[in-house]
């Protein structure tokens, strides 16, 4: 058995180190009940998957169609500024991990919102 699908959405397109413009929301539910979910992130080009690079964000046990929301901030892009992919892993019921759903950088083949657009995230400098 897979692992649950996600469906997400983002309420920006990038974080920077500008008060007002330092985090983005996101919106996750999953298709089936799930174990755990957790949200990393982690620079482009860096190694990533399951326990890998910075936790954003962690939920425990939660039933089908439960929506959830976190924040993706300037805090959690700690490897300074550039492009990082922000991987969403969800643990089926039966223990079984995705391969990592995430918002990939533009220039990179990839994930699509539920809004049908590609999502990347950066971290600017600050004003």
């Amino acid at each position: 058995m897979a692992a649950p699908e996600l469906k997400f959405t983002v309420t920006g397109r990038g974080v920077s180190l500008a008060p007002g413009f330092d985090a983005v929301d996101v919106t996750f539910s999953a298709g089936a009940p799930y174990l755990k979910f957790e949200c990393r992130a982690t620079k482009f080009g860096e190694d990533y998957g399951v326990g890998i690079g910075t936790l954003v964000a962690s939920f425990p046990a939660t039933p089908a169609g439960v929506e959830r929301t976190f924040s993706v901030g300037a805090r959690h892009l700690i490897h300074g500024d550039g492009e990082y992919r922000i991987s969403l892993f969800i643990e089926g019921e039966d223990g079984a991990w995705n391969d990592g759903v995430a918002f990939i950088p533009a220039a990179s083949t990839g994930l699509i919102t539920a809004g049908g657009e590609k999502y990347y995230c950066t971290r600017e400098r600050g004003e």
